[in-house]
């Protein structure tokens, strides 16, 4: 949906190159626009109103009863609350060059503009917010625009209480980091879009490498940890960009007692050359993602470099279809060599190939008194990794509809895909999706998903599968299984047995059981009492939330908490 949806934020200041500069008292977390998307006529000592004041947290305390002008204190800077999307560099060639870096949020100094009291602070209302004037003197935003410090008005700004520290006393300001998170995220001069709205829109969380969802996980951090982290951020507006970051000198930039990599991009298997901001080569991706582990900054989202290649390559279903116990449709995979030579031998072959899978597996079944299934399959679907939002699943019917699949999946402008996903048609009523978060195998009691969202697509345009309905279980009986509570029951109860076996296979995979996976499982009601399950994707840490409401502090929260699973490793030269 990205990629087609107009963007609802093109002119924005800061990324555009418009005049609009000044700090503002603005606290952009999670309001539905980029950080640095504030009017052009938005300086200095702009408004805000009390719908966008979300920003102490509960993991911070006041530590101050008053302030008096012209005293130097430490404030604590959250690039979410600057409204023009200001960060700090050590030198101009930062912010200047792409990719621009610099610490997006952590302690600096600043200096108090006018007496403030304790006893008059209303959290609601920023007119009782301590106004500083920023001491740092270098910062730019990510289209490479400086801040003019030089003028009063460009670099006052009105911070709430819970982020400022005097200097005479012992603060969090004055000890390193507990934890340093290293955010790779989109600098393009065309924004992402969040796409909170539609059928299959993401909610106010928006979708992952939006403002609006960065936003809200270092809301979570800041509420969780209060001021005793930082952020550095490196901002790329392609793919190239990628390999100019030099991981063995970031991670010297990384102070905290952990660190942890976040990598807010969606890889492709498609050139650069695009309209699509944030969509970035793969193999470039997954490069830096590998350096920067082997530099000893662990990545925590969405997943370590070499299990999100298994999710998002989707290789795993051909190469696990034709187990029994893990119900996945029948796949292959056809070569691009294949298409690109004769797309029509190449249709008639997959086909041949999926009948012979499905010959074998009811060999297999049969041998590990499993039920048959059927041995003959003329329809399907064909699909690319390394692909979002459904946007490249196909529906075939014949040999014709699977050879203009082939050549329209896999020869789209730019693409460098090596091959297509041909499957077989599964028949279901609904899909039902599991949220299992921290799930740990030798504690039971964490077997069972944190949220079930069920949903049914509602258009099949060309062929394709965009939009769903979302619904809770009461929806789902009425709508989808006839009412049978019980059929319901017993497609439930399969589903999360299946899911506890795709737990088990994910242990092979990684040593550690992933934080978050979404198992997508479609049913089918079969009669009075019962159903059948089958497996429809494994989905990374990153996936839509579907409308849950508590899906970003359930899952943010985790994705936390394995940032602080490992110490970092530097040895200091002392």
């Amino acid at each position: 949906l990205t990629r087609f949806l107009a963007l609802e934020h093109a002119s924005m200041s800061s990324q555009s190159g418009n005049d609009g500069r000044g700090r503002g008292y603005g606290n952009g977390s999670a309001n539905g626009h980029a950080n640095g998307s504030s009017d052009a006529n938005d300086k200095g000592k702009g408004s805000k109103s009390k719908a966008d004041v979300s920003g102490a947290g509960k993991g911070a305390s006041i530590t101050v009863s008053s302030l008096h002008a012209g005293e130097m204190v430490d404030v604590f800077h959250r690039y979410c609350q600057d409204p023009n999307g200001y960060f700090m560099v050590q030198h101009a060639t930062s912010g200047i060059l792409h990719p621009s870096l610099g610490k997006t949020d952590g302690w600096t100094t600043a200096r108090v503009s006018e007496t403030w009291d304790a006893s008059y602070y209303d959290p609601k209302d920023y007119r009782t917010w301590v106004e500083i004037q920023w001491c740092h003197p270098t910062w730019y935003n990510r289209r490479g625009h400086k801040l003019d410090v030089k003028t009063p008005s460009m670099i006052t700004q009105r911070v709430m209480p819970e982020q400022i520290r005097q200097q005479s006393k012992a603060s969090e300001a004055q000890k390193p980091p507990r934890l340093s998170l290293f955010h790779v995220r989109w600098g393009g001069e065309q924004v992402v879009n969040p796409v909170t709205e539609g059928a299959g829109g993401w909610g106010d969380t928006g979708s992952n490498p939006s403002d609006n969802y960065i936003n809200t996980w270092e809301d979570v951090v800041f509420q969780a940890l209060g001021p005793t982290y930082e952020v550095i951020s490196a901002f790329i507006q392609n793919s190239e960009e990628l390999t100019k970051l030099a991981p063995s000198i970031l991670r010297q930039l990384l102070r905290g007692q952990h660190t942890a990599g976040c990598y807010f991009l969606w890889p492709i298997s498609f050139q650069d050359g695009h309209e699509f901001p944030a969509y970035v080569q793969k193999e470039r991706l997954l490069a830096l993602m590998v350096e920067m582990e082997g530099a000893g900054v662990p990545t925590r989202f969405p997943h370590q470099s070499h299990l999100y290649k298994i999710f998002a390559s989707k290789e795993w279903t051909g190469q696990t279809c034709l187990n029994p116990l893990l119900q996945v449709p029948l796949t292959t995979m056809v070569p691009r060599q294949a298409f690109a030579t004769d797309p029509g031998k190449a249709a008639v072959n997959a086909i041949k190939a999926l009948n012979n899978l499905a010959e074998a597996r009811n060999a297999w079944n049969s041998k590990l008194s499993q039920p048959s299934k059927p041995k003959q399959i003329s329809r399907g679907v064909a699909k690319l990794g390394w692909s979002w939002e459904a946007m490249d699943v196909t529906a075939w019917k014949s040999k014709d509809d699977l050879e203009e699949a082939l050549s329209q999946l896999g020869e789209q402008p730019g693409s460098l895909v090596d091959q297509v996903f041909v499957q077989e048609w599964v028949d279901f009523d609904v899909e039902m999706r599991h949220f299992m978060v921290e799930v740990d195998l030798n504690n039971k009691s964490t077997w069972k998903p944190s949220h079930i969202v069920y949903t049914v697509f509602k258009s099949k345009e060309d062929g394709s599968f965009r939009n769903f309905d979302k619904m809770d279980r009461a929806n789902c009986l009425e709508t989808c299984f006839q009412n049978d509570d019980a059929a319901l029951a017993d497609a439930e109860s399969q589903a999360l047995e299946l899911i506890m076996r795709w737990v088990q296979w994910l242990q092979g995979q990684t040593h550690e059981t992933p934080i978050v996976v979404r198992f997508d499982i479609m049913a089918k009601r079969l009669g009075p009492g019962k159903a059948a399950v089958t497996t429809g994707e494994l989905t990374e840490l990153g996936g839509c939330f579907l409308g849950w409401q508590k899906g970003a502090e359930v899952v943010f929260n985790a994705m936390l908490r394995s940032c602080l699973r490992d110490t970092s490793s530097l040895t200091s030269y002392a």
